[in-house]
């Protein structure tokens, strides 16, 4: 790590040098144009990763990769995993709303 640090400072201080060991104006506005260009390449990818249909694809993907093997086989035991969820929480919203039900009192 410390050698990445070392060789960033050893091409910041290979800039050619003005009056004073200053970078000059043309090699400051080059480093500028740079890092606005690499701003905006950044942007771009992150706008397009955040796109509603981008956002979409990567779930439907590890939807996908779930319920399928490597292989492109489905997996009966996560099917079935899933459905025993969907099943439990209807029954459980069954019984809850049969008991709220029963519970309505009619007092006055």
């Amino acid at each position: 790590m410390s050698n990445e640090v070392d060789t960033s400072r050893q091409k910041s201080d290979s800039r050619p040098a003005g009056s004073a060991g200053q970078p000059s104006a043309a090699a400051l506005q080059a480093e500028i144009e740079a890092a606005r260009a690499d701003l905006v390449t950044s942007l771009a990818q992150l706008k397009e990763q955040s796109a509603p249909a981008a956002l979409a694809r990567r779930s439907k993907a590890a939807v996908t990769g779930f319920f399928v093997d490597e292989y492109g086989g489905v997996r009966p035991e996560r099917i079935a995993m899933a459905a025993g969820a969907v099943v439990t929480l209807v029954v459980l919203r069954r019984w809850r709303r049969s008991r709220r039900a029963r519970r309505v009192c009619v007092c006055r």
